[in-house]
Order: C-alpha cells, then sequence, then structure tokens
C-alpha cells in the first residue's frame, strides 16, 4: 500500500454526480500548512456548532456544511446556512431544462468551490449565483440579506451566462472579453464561474448535440487553459477530460478502457520503484508522502497524437510524486533518488528554483527504473502541492468584510498586462485570437546577456524576447544573436539559450512577423504599430530605386526577391550586374507604406552576402 494521505484514484470518471465519490474532494492537507484565517473565536466556533446541529434535518445542508469544515474549519457556516436557505426559498419552484431542481445546480458549483479551498462569502456566493433578475442584477432581498459584497459577485456571475453558444463569433468574442475582465477585478467570479462551468459539463447529456459541441470545445479551448493559468489544476484536470469525453467520445472510450485493463500491473510497477524511496527517505529521518500520479485521459490522448505513437507505447501513465515538509527537504530527497536510481538528467527540471507563470513549483526528475523504463519523480513540499491542486484559489484568505484582494497583480504577473491588453485590442476577434494562444501552457525559459532568465511561450523568437525585454527594443529589433551566433528573427527559441538583440533606429516591425511571434505582448504592440503607421500612410505608395551591393553567392538574388515579397513591396524592375565576385543590383520598387519602407532596408541588409543597401532615388 502507498504511505501517507491517499491521493485521488488513478482513474476517475469525470460524470461525477453529488454523492457520488468526486476527485476533487481528495486534497488532503498537511497539517503544516495552515491556512491564516483558521484562527476564529470561541464565539464563532459555537455558532458554526450550532449552524451544524440545526441542518442535521436536511441531508443536502447538512452535507455541504460537513463538506466545507472538512476543507476548512474556519468556515462560516451560518453563512452558508443563511445562503441554502434563501436559496431553497428562491428557487423552490424553479427547475434546469433537464428538469431537475435548480437547488441542485448551486449545490454542487457550492461544492466544487469548497474542494478548492475558498473563503465562505465565494461558496455562499455559488450557492446563491441564479438569484439574479432579467438584467443579471442581484435581487433586492439578496442584497438586503447578504450586503454589498455577495451581491456584486453574484452580478458578476449574471454577467457572463451560458446562453451564447448559438450567437455570432463576434459576441462569443465579448463573452470572453467579460470573464478576463471580471477576472481582473474579482478573481472570485471567475472562480465562481469555473465551478458553474464544470457542473455543467458533467450533465453535457441533458443539453441537445449542438450545445454539447460549442460547451465542450470552448471549454477545451478557453476554460481549461484559463484554468491552467491560474494554476487550478483539479479544474482544469476534469474539465479536458469531460471535453474528451464529447468532442472525441470513442478516442475517449478506448482510452478509459486500456487503462482499466491494465491498472493492477501498472500499480504494481509504481509500488516496486517506490518502495526503496520510501525506506531511504524514512531512514533519513524525513517525514514523507509518496504516492503514484495519473495522468488525465486528455493528456495521454494528446501525447498519443502530437507523438503519432500508440497507447501502448506510452510508458509514464504513472509518475510517483513524493511530499516533504521544507525546501531543503526537497533537494535531499532528489539526492537520494538519485542515489537509488540512474536519472535522466537531460529531463530534470527546477520549478522551485523558477516556478511557473501560474506558482507552479516542483522538482522534476526521471529515473530508469529496474525495469529499464523511465518513470518521472516530483517532489515538493505540502504547500506547492497545495498551489499545485488549487492554484491561485491556494493564495487568496478571503477574510468575510475585509478588503479585496489586491495582491493579485504580485502574485500572478500574467494579469498585470491584462486590462492595458483589452484596452489596446478594439476588434473582439483579434482579442479572441491573441487569447487562445496566450493560454496555452507551454513555456520557455531563456536569458539576457547578463544572465538574467526571461519567461516566454514554447517556440518565442527574439523579436518575442525584445517585446518582453522593453517595447522600444521590440519595435527596434533589427537583429539578433543566439548563444553568441547570428540568428534570424524568426528563429524558436529552446530553454538556456542565451539571447542578444541588436536594436537600430531605422528598423521597425513589419506585416510578416506577425507570422511567427508568439507571445502576446508582442503581437499586440506589433499590431498597434502597423496601425499606426497605416494611418501615417496617405502619402503611400511610393516608386523607390534601392541599389545593393554585396558578395555574390549561389541564391542570393532568390533570397534577396523574396526578402522584398515577404515586406508586401511589388518590384517594377530591376537590372543586375556580377563582376569579379561582387554585385551590383539595382530595383525600382513600389513601397505601400512607411514601415514598410523602414523595414526594406533592415531586412535586406540582413540577407547573408549584402553588405550595403541605399535609396538611390532621384539619384
Amino acid at each position: 500500500m502507498f504511505c501517507g494521505p491517499r491521493t485521488p484514484p488513478w482513474v476517475y470518471f469525470p460524470n461525477t454526480r453529488i454523492g457520488a465519490p468526486n476527485p476533487l474532494s481528495q486534497l488532503t492537507t498537511h497539517p503544516q500548512v495552515q491556512d491564516p484565517t483558521t484562527l476564529f473565536s470561541a464565539q464563532e466556533a459555537a455558532a458554526n456548532e450550532k449552524a451544524l446541529k440545526r441542518a442535521s434535518g436536511d441531508s443536502l445542508l447538512y452535507d455541504l456544511l460537513e463538506a466545507a469544515l472538512h476543507v476548512r474549519s474556519s468556515h462560516n457556516l451560518v453563512l452558508l446556512s443563511d445562503a441554502y436557505h434563501f436559496a431553497e426559498r428562491t428557487y423552490r419552484s424553479e427547475v434546469r431544462r433537464s428538469g431537475k431542481p435548480l437547488i441542485e445546480h448551486t449545490l454542487a458549483v457550492a461544492k466544487i468551490l469548497i474542494d478548492i479551498n475558498v473563503g465562505s462569502t465565494t461558496v455562499a456566493a455559488g450557492l446563491l449565483h441564479e438569484a439574479i433578475d432579467e438584467k443579471a442584477r442581484a435581487l433586492p432581498s439578496l442584497r438586503e440579506e447578504f450586503g454589498e459584497e455577495i451581491a456584486t459577485l453574484v452580478e458578476g456571475i449574471g454577467k457572463i451566462k451560458d446562453n451564447i453558444f448559438h450567437a455570432p463569433e463576434e459576441a462569443r468574442a465579448e463573452h470572453f472579453r467579460t470573464i478576463l475582465l471580471a477576472l481582473a477585478e474579482d478573481l472570485r467570479v471567475v472562480l465562481i464561474k469555473f465551478a458553474d462551468r464544470l457542473h455543467n459539463l458533467r450533465n453535457l447529456d441533458e443539453l441537445d448535440a449542438e450545445t454539447q459541441q460549442r460547451m465542450a470545445i470552448e471549454s477545451r479551448d478557453i476554460y481549461a487553459p484559463l484554468a491552467h493559468r491560474l494554476g487550478i489544476a483539479r479544474l482544469r484536470w476534469e474539465m479536458e477530460d469531460l471535453c474528451l469525453k464529447w468532442i472525441e467520445p470513442e478516442a475517449y472510450a478506448s482510452i478509459r478502457d486500456k487503462i482499466l485493463l491494465k491498472r493492477q500491473e501498472r500499480e504494481a510497477f509504481i509500488e516496486e520503484v517506490r518502495e526503496p524511496i520510501q525506506n531511504a527517505v524514512t531512514a533519513a529521518g524525513i517525514d514523507v508522502s509518496i504516492a503514484g500520479r495519473p495522468k488525465n485521459f486528455f493528456s495521454i490522448h494528446k501525447k498519443m497524437r502530437r507523438r503519432a505513437i500508440g497507447f501502448d507505447e506510452i510508458y509514464d501513465l504513472m509518475a510517483l510524486r513524493i511530499i516533504v515538509g521544507s525546501v531543503q527537504e526537497c533537494y535531499t530527497v532528489l539526492g537520494i533518488v538519485h542515489s537509488i536510481y540512474t536519472p535522466v538528467m537531460a529531463r530534470f527540471k527546477d520549478f522551485i528554483a523558477t516556478p511557473k507563470a501560474n506558482r507552479y513549483q516542483s522538482l522534476h526528475t526521471t529515473i530508469i527504473s529496474p525495469q529499464n523504463i523511465m518513470v518521472e519523480v516530483q517532489i515538493r513540499t505540502w504547500e506547492m502541492h497545495q498551489t499545485s491542486e488549487v492554484g491561485i484559489a491556494a493564495h487568496w484568505r478571503y477574510k468575510e468584510g475585509g478588503d479585496k484582494p489586491t495582491e493579485l497583480d504580485a502574485h500572478m504577473p500574467w494579469l498585470r498586462g491584462l486590462l492595458e491588453w483589452e484596452r489596446e485590442t478594439p476588434d473582439p476577434l483579434e482579442f479572441l485570437e491573441d487569447l487562445k494562444i496566450d493560454l496555452f501552457p507551454d513555456e520557455i525559459y531563456v536569458l539576457t546577456p547578463d544572465g538574467d532568465p526571461i519567461q516566454l511561450p514554447s517556440d518565442a523568437t527574439p523579436v518575442d524576447f525584445a517585446f518582453a525585454i522593453h517595447t522600444d527594443l521590440g519595435l527596434h529589433c533589427a537583429a539578433a544573436r543566439v548563444d553568441g551566433r547570428s540568428a534570424p528573427l524568426h528563429l524558436p527559441l529552446h530553454t538556456g539559450s542565451r539571447i542578444e538583440v541588436i536594436p537600430s533606429d531605422e528598423a521597425r516591425p513589419v506585416p510578416h512577423w506577425l507570422d511567427f511571434v508568439k507571445s502576446r505582448k508582442a503581437r499586440a504592440q506589433i499590431r498597434r504599430y502597423l496601425r499606426d503607421s497605416l494611418a501615417a500612410d496617405a502619402e503611400w505608395p511610393r516608386s523607390i530605386a534601392v541599389e545593393i551591393a554585396g558578395s555574390d553567392r549561389e541564391g542570393l538574388l532568390m533570397d534577396i526577391t523574396r526578402t522584398v515579397s515577404d515586406l508586401d513591396i511589388s518590384i517594377l524592375e530591376g537590372r543586375v550586374s556580377t563582376r569579379d565576385g561582387q554585385v551590383g543590383d539595382h530595383f525600382v520598387v513600389s513601397v505601400p507604406g512607411q514601415a514598410a519602407y523602414d523595414a526594406l532596408f533592415v531586412e535586406l541588409a540582413n540577407v547573408p552576402g549584402v553588405d550595403r543597401v541605399r535609396d538611390v532615388t532621384g539619384t
């Protein structure tokens, strides 16, 4: 048997209902990780005890309060009881499209919120989130009984309803803009929305086929990646699996059946790897929990498709997760693991020293098992584990009646530019396109010339790096050096590379940069510059005479003409001459605008073999 607190079952089925085992309810909090709000008065404790006794005659309410106390002993059970009774009175005669009572949905939302360890105010708002009028305003009686804070949360949820699946694409884009604005204003609104969406996904069989597909695709492309960005892994995993179930039901069923078929075999294998580590760590006097960590169905499917491999070729369906009490013990255990098993050093990652953008921290190492199979091992503290499971919700402690969480920017750098980004992207479809790119989780870490780490999206380029350092550097990026060597601006970067950007006063963004940049900031700033340039291009297009000198080589002329074409510049006429290995080419080109004019000379100068480019118009 695995030691320490039990982790979620290795296989879970995403069609979980209230009353059934729920993978979200399995989070175990180590005694050393205490919620700072657990200190409350004897009077509050007595009020909670009385509320629990009064609920004993109502199984739905009693189960809710018991679940709340199990996760956080400081929950305000009086508030939750009042919210439940208000919801029960308000929704008493209301049913969902499935014919089920509306109160069942709001209770399910509240339980999901409890499972990700949010405060009582947020759980209460989850219970009450359907108590709005036709204009998405909180009912006056709700505002009167529960105050402005909960009423504002309920109204925030009312603005992002799930009734836009058949709306035009522009309307859906505006819907996502509303979600992100709500996130920037108050994280709790989006956490409630996540819980609302997850319960709807669990009950997709109650909706028509077209709505099933639209909701599943939207959840896969927007909600699950956003949950990842906020570090709420457990919500993300279940959302992804439910989406796979409805978008690709055959693939989902195939993976599910194959996992069940060999489950015992894999668990026995993990136990064989785990036991020597357990014995060595215990002998070192370290209090440790070691358990198997499953891959969710969606990640298995994604890996099979990305690598074009079969299910039987995936060897890391299970991994080991080791949880200890301190950062120092993480590194001590890492040494112990490497002394027992041979590590694959190319796959070692230190996310403690360099946390991910969503604040995820762990040591990741891959070892070779006695059966000559690679096994991933994750090592973290209990606090890191809680953050990895419920993400940003683990860092927010809403004291009832206290201040709003003004530390959001400090904890989540990704969100700092959210409002600025929204203001600078007036086109809703453009906003949605950038959002989908920005939400996907893969990241790399590159270095400045001084050795400072910079986090970028996977496959980011020197242009992305330049904009990450400073907007002006991106706008004047002319050339780049990667690990000391000249590199094209479109080169995909890799973790560990040292990047140097060479600016030029003449250099400017050009349209084809949008074909290869990956970061949201780079895309937004390039678009903004191009829009501003377009407005200033009333005097264009112009015919420009260009002289190019350099050393002749095979393919030089082709590279020159391709570079000009990539800038959307037309060649009107040309004269090519070569003598003693030197070229002296003259072209007349039609340039559409100032940005293209500026870029023409920079891009041509970067063509290998070209020594000099100049404007000879009128000479």
